[in-house]
């Protein structure tokens, strides 16, 4: 079995709230958890039950509770990374800037954490419990431009047709089925996941800035396009900044214009498009199911031509050669 477990149930029934709220309050610095509605529930106590399942860098979980309410009790309070929350059962109430939203099942809640000022789970009756899927993402592997994602960042995002139904489903059954994967599959499942996140992300972006007649927001629907279209293109060898110009029907310098506006000036088309094929050929290097691959067909399969380029690269940007890299990833499996 992948993933971690939690349960209270086996915590003494006055103690439960405690022991969960401890556990909590040392994973999310800066907040602070209060039960809720305890008055109004049998003697049976709090109950907390998690099933946590890290897939490469992405985490997934369900996550089962009595209601609480949890309260940002420091300015310094920080989430490093975006998390996607899916209510299954009951209700989320948050206060993200301030501004209040409830969520239910059938819509996505899409947060960065950092401007989160509470989280209310609720119950859908006197007897029930909160229960809600979780995706955590860090935010170095969200390609997607920040300043985009912004536009997303503390709304109700559906979730119950098309791509968010699609994304439900599959963190659903990945959580249903953690008794049938190895240890080994992981990434691969989190290389899935995250594709499907970039997909539902990217068609969220486009359904808000499709109708939007303004320079900025049209700017913003363009640039989900040339992201989403280089990750499609990563294995050809001949994706350049040109070929994703040409391919968008505009120049190549006011490629080069928008993408340094919404980057912040922190990344080049080519750097970019680098990075991203380095970041495919690492994970494929640390698969043991494909320890058996060479290494230039490794290279080839995400667009690199010469081998000595490659290497080159890579050892640039994690400071060991391709087979070092796998040596130490492979070999220690």
């Amino acid at each position: 079995m992948i993933g971690d477990e939690f349960r209270n149930d086996g915590v003494p029934a006055a103690e439960r709230f405690t022991h969960w709220r401890d556990r909590m309050c040392g994973r999310m610095e800066g907040f602070c958890v209060e039960e809720a509605g305890a008055a109004d529930r049998a003697d049976s106590g709090f109950l907390a039950e998690e099933l946590e399942i890290g897939l490469g860098g992405l985490g997934v979980a369900s996550r089962r509770y009595s209601p609480v309410d949890i309260h940002r009790k420091s300015a310094d309070a920080n989430k490093e990374g975006y998390q996607i929350l899916m209510p299954v059962q009951g209700a989320l109430l948050t206060d993200w800037e301030g501004r209040p939203t409830v969520s239910r099942p059938g819509a996505l809640y899409f947060h960065d954490g950092t401007r989160l000022n509470t989280l209310g789970l609720r119950a859908p009756d006197a007897r029930g419990h909160f229960h809600a899927l979780t995706i955590d993402i860090p935010k170095d592997t969200l390609t997607l431009p920040a300043r985009s994602l912004g536009r997303l960042i503390g709304q109700n995002l559906p979730g119950d047709e098309g791509p968010g139904a699609l994304l439900t489903g599959v963190v659903s059954h990945v959580l249903d089925s953690a008794t049938a994967y190895r240890p080994s599959d992981t990434t691969r499942l989190g290389t899935a996941v995250l594709d499907l996140v970039h997909a539902y992300l990217a068609h969220q972006l486009e359904s808000k800035t499709t109708a939007a007649l303004d320079p900025e927001h049209r700017q913003h629907a363009l640039l989900v396009r040339v992201v989403d279209f280089m990750r499609h293109q990563l294995a050809d060898p001949e994706l350049t900044p040109q070929r994703v110009a040409d391919a968008h029907h505009i120049s190549v310098s006011y490629l080069h214009r928008i993408f340094r506006a919404h980057t912040e000036g922190r990344q080049t088309v080519a750097g970019w498009i680098r990075r991203q094929r380095l970041e495919h050929a690492r994970r494929d290097l640390a698969d043991p199911v494909l320890a058996a691959v060479p290494v230039h067909r490794i290279a080839a399969r995400w667009g690199y031509t010469h081998a000595a380029a490659f290497t080159r690269n890579f050892r640039a940007a994690y400071g060991v050669t391709p087979r070092e890299y796998r040596h130490g990833s492979v070999g220690d499996s």
